[in-house]
């Protein structure tokens, strides 16, 4: 099968169509190592695939032949465009869900910080009424100390009520009312050292606490500051999702204008063909007529054409390989059906181009589509009006009027006109219509 290789400036956006149809490959074509020791066809589908995956690479890198640098260049800025954007405004809308999480913690954390401020203050309002408790427990028990000091002590007030007593049911009563002053005495100081107790215990509360509220007040103070640093980050984002929008409306802009001037470079290609083609046809006609009168003067058969001139034509550069062959197509981004007029050669910016049989060169000029172009007119061949042209030329060796041979050097090939690389497109012309040159090398 021909092969289609990238070509000097249309090499770039023919990788990036390369590289897809690779993966498009490798989905298509894989399978498991049990499938392959299923069915011994495997290997032979998966030759098939690579088949269509080669016909399909091929196929991409001729479209790309036939569009201009500028509306190549355009359709990857536009999708290289609209990237960015999507990239843009994913990254947005991240760091829009994180300013609305960092604002519900902020809400949540200011929230913990007021809890832990009113446990702190409670805690604080414990510790006073604790430490006034102790206070006023410590001066009860030392002004019991010195009552019992200036009155002797629990045994000198035994003896007094002793004394005192009338009877011994007084005794009894006095000596009951002593033991109960000494037990409330012992539960006052009881109650003195559970209180301390206490207070130490609610002073740790309050040092926790303290701690807590710091933690708490630190934690709060830091997710501020990234709620205040994500709406920083989330406004320039909305700054460049903007500038990318505006990007991608003028890259729209941008192949818009470059389709426009696609279809008029198509129409001024059609344009050119079609005068070209009328002038060679009047020139066949003029020939048909000229032969119709040999033929009634002379008594031969005329030669008839099987439409196949295999052989004739030899190929104008040498050591070379078809890089996009004659034929109809899709264009790959106007979407509209285009002839592909004549055989693409691969050929460097100034690699010699031959004559491909011998003839008198009918034009030789430049053209906005085609570039440099040299028409050459064969003659009456096989029964058939034949000229070749050679287009996208670098320069001119042969000029309007000369007669050459075949394989005469008549200039070099080139990427002048409407071109992606360097290349020689070769086109034949029977009759006045451009036929597939192919049949005739």
């Amino acid at each position: 099968m021909l092969r289609f290789f990238p070509r000097g400036r249309a090499g770039r956006a023919r990788i990036g169509v390369t590289m897809m149809l690779t993966a498009s490959l490798v989905t298509a074509v894989s399978v498991s190592p049990t499938s392959f020791a299923a069915s011994g066809d495997d290997h032979t589908k998966l030759h098939r695939a690579k088949h269509r995956l080669d016909r399909n690479i091929d196929k991409k890198a001729q479209d790309l032949d036939e569009i201009s640098q500028r509306l190549v260049r355009a359709q990857e800025f536009v999708k290289g465009a609209w990237a960015d954007l999507k990239s843009a405004r994913s990254e947005l809308a991240d760091l829009k869900d994180q300013v609305h999480a960092a604002a519900v913690r902020d809400r949540q954390l200011q929230g913990l910080l007021a809890q832990a401020i009113i446990k702190l203050q409670d805690a604080r309002a414990d510790l006073y009424r604790g430490a006034e408790d102790v206070k006023l427990q410590r001066a009860a028990l030392a002004s019991y100390a010195v009552s019992s000091y200036q009155t002797g002590g629990t045994s000198v007030l035994s003896i007094g009520v002793a004394f005192e007593a009338q009877s011994a049911q007084d005794v009894m009563d006095g000596m009951q009312a002593s033991t109960t002053v000494l037990d409330k005495q012992s539960v006052a100081l009881q109650k003195y050292q559970a209180t301390r107790v206490l207070l130490r215990l609610t002073a740790q509360r309050v040092r926790t606490t303290k701690e807590d509220v710091a933690v708490k007040r630190a934690e709060a103070a830091e997710t501020l500051q990234a709620k205040i640093t994500l709406k920083e980050q989330a406004k320039a984002a909305k700054q460049r999702v903007s500038e990318r929008l505006g990007g991608y409306r003028d890259a729209k802009l941008e192949i818009q204008d470059a389709k426009a001037r696609e279809k008029e470079r198509l129409q001024n290609m059609q344009q050119e063909r079609t005068r070209v083609e009328n002038r060679l046809t009047k020139i066949a006609e003029r020939r048909a007529r000229q032969h119709a009168r040999w033929l009634a003067r002379h008594t031969p058969v005329a030669p008839t054409f099987s439409g196949n001139g295999g052989g004739f034509l030899g190929y104008p550069v040498r050591n070379t390989y078809i890089t996009s062959p004659y034929g109809m197509r899709m264009h790959p981004i106007l979407h509209v059906y285009k002839l592909h007029d004549g055989t693409d050669f691969s050929a460097n910016c100034g690699t010699p181009v031959y004559a491909a049989a011998s003839g008198r060169v009918l034009a030789e000029y430049y053209n906005a589509g085609y570039g440099n172009r040299i028409i050459l007119d064969h003659g009456f061949v096989k029964g058939v009006s034949l000229q070749t042209s050679y287009n996208h030329l670098t320069s001119f060796v042969a000029r309007t009027g000369h007669q050459v041979q075949a394989g005469q050097l008549i200039g070099y090939s080139g990427t002048t006109g409407y071109s992606t690389g360097c290349h020689l497109h070769f086109m034949v012309y029977v009759n006045g219509n451009t036929v597939n040159p192919i049949n005739w090398l």
